[in-house]
C-alpha cells in the first residue's frame, strides 16, 4: 500500500511547495482519457436517473457483455446518427439489425 506523501510532509515541507506553486486564471483542461478500442477521448459525464432504469440498463449492458458506459454511449451515438432525419430506416435495414443483436445475445448468453 502506498502511503500519500503529504501525510508525512512537515509543514516547513508544505509551506515551501506552496511558494513555489503559480496561480494564474487560466483556464484547466479535463484529464484526456482514450477509450480502449478506438483511441478516441472519452469524457466522463454524470448522468442521474431512477433506481430501476439504472437496474435495468445494467442488465441490458451485461446482457450484451457492455459496461454501462459503452452501452449508453452506443445509445447516444445511434440517436445522433438518426437525429433530424424524419425517415425510418428501411424495413430490411431494421431486420438485419435485429438479427445482429439477436446473435450478439447468444454469443453473450454461451459466454456466461
Amino acid at each position: 500500500m502506498t502511503t500519500d506523501p503529504f501525510e508525512t510532509m512537515s509543514p516547513d515541507e508544505v509551506a515551501a511547495m506552496t511558494q513555489r506553486l503559480v496561480f494564474t486564471d487560466e483556464p484547466v483542461e479535463p484529464p484526456i482519457e482514450t477509450g480502449s478500442d478506438t483511441g478516441a477521448v472519452l469524457i466522463p459525464r454524470s448522468v442521474k436517473m431512477p433506481l430501476d432504469l439504472d437496474k435495468a440498463c445494467k442488465s441490458r449492458a451485461a446482457n450484451l457483455g457492455m459496461s454501462q458506459s459503452e452501452y449508453i454511449r452506443s445509445l447516444i451515438e445511434r440517436d445522433i446518427a438518426t437525429a433530424g432525419t424524419s425517415e425510418q430506416r428501411p424495413a430490411w435495414v431494421r431486420e438485419l439489425l435485429a438479427v445482429i443483436a439477436h446473435h450478439e445475445n447468444d454469443d453473450h448468453r454461451k459466454a456466461s
